[in-house]
């Protein structure tokens, strides 16, 4: 297999344009391929031979040499001529598809797609490439072939749509959590739970950015911002959050309920009393201050009850002794 530059044959110039346009995309391998053509003329004479030798003298793996080929190739820099005589070598395939594969039992990572397989799929499916440029976008750099991997196996393996992709991704980088890895494990929980498309995933979102906000308020309302709660004061928050709904406003009450009736926050007391005004069925802050007002005016009730009490006994007893 003979490969020539386009642009010129005794001086090797290599075109502004189409390099420009992929430059900022071309991986190590696909610079070092450039230079070790441009300098070495036995391997423009018969790439299959001399490859071996020239990714060891590059510094790159045959297969990041191959890929590389595939690259500069599509982007009309470097041409490729089977037709040398004495090249018994198999047609190359056509570029294949990634057909969307059934999600098995248990898998914590995303299938392995070959250099090949990668760089025929970005090649021949328009929306693949657009989609792993969004991605790229997204997260502000290029992509490794296996993070590249990882966007196709979520687009085929998972069957999951561009947009829930995106969204995503913009998600994780939000967080300041722009690792493929860390999306990756993501996607697969989430698929796992049943959030498959772009309204679902949203929502859980919206709602994953409620919780952590809440529970961000909570810890700091009851003085654990600066430690880790222990299992059962997050077992606590869980139930209110999720089992009881509460909001914000809710827990203050609460809050205020427990630190009057303790001296000191408490999540263990507090618990006890969301508890009750859920068993209770109160559900509005109307309610729960309505329940509160009762409750203080009951108190005082007994309060005066006991003090009437106490002074009847008392005055009966000075009669006795007059």
């Amino acid at each position: 297999m003979k490969l020539s530059f386009n642009y010129g044959q005794e001086v090797v110039v290599l075109p502004l344009r189409p390099m420009l346009e992929r430059a900022k995309k071309a991986t190590k391998g696909d610079l070092c391929l450039l230079f070790v053509l441009a300098g070495d003329s036995r391997l423009r004479a018969d790439y299959r031979a001399e490859a071996d030798r020239a990714a060891a003298q590059a510094g790159v793996s045959r297969a990041e040499l191959d890929r590389a080929l595939s690259f500069w190739q599509g982007a009309g820099v470097i041409d490729v001529d089977d037709s040398a005589e004495g090249d018994e070598r198999e047609p190359i395939p056509a570029p294949v598809e990634l057909a969307p594969q059934k999600k098995l039992a248990r898998e914590n990572t995303l299938p392995h797609y070959t250099t090949d397989q990668l760089v025929s799929v970005l090649e021949s499916r328009a929306e693949a490439k657009s989609l792993v440029d969004a991605a790229q976008q997204t997260f502000g750099k290029l992509f490794s072939p296996m993070e590249v991997n990882i966007v196709l196996g979520m687009l085929d393996y998972l069957s999951l749509e561009d947009e829930y992709i995106l969204i995503l991704l913009a998600w994780c980088a939000g967080k300041d959590k722009k690792s493929m890895r860390y999306a990756e494990k993501m996607a697969i929980s989430l698929w796992d739970e049943g959030i498959r498309d772009a309204e679902t995933l949203n929502r859980y979102l919206l709602r994953r950015e409620e919780t952590e906000q809440l529970t961000g308020e909570i810890r700091r309302l009851f003085g654990a911002d600066s430690r880790s709660l222990t299992a059962k004061e997050k077992a606590a928050l869980t139930r209110w959050i999720d089992d009881y709904h509460c909001d914000a406003e809710m827990v203050r009450r609460a809050y205020e309920v427990t630190v009057n009736a303790t001296a000191k926050p408490s999540i263990p007391y507090a618990d006890s009393v969301l508890r009750r005004w859920h068993e209770e069925g109160l559900t509005t802050l109307a309610q729960i201050d309505d329940d509160i007002a009762r409750r203080a005016k009951s108190r005082d009730g007994d309060a005066q009850s006991s003090f009437d009490t106490d002074e009847f006994f008392e005055n009966a007893v000075r009669r006795s002794y007059s």
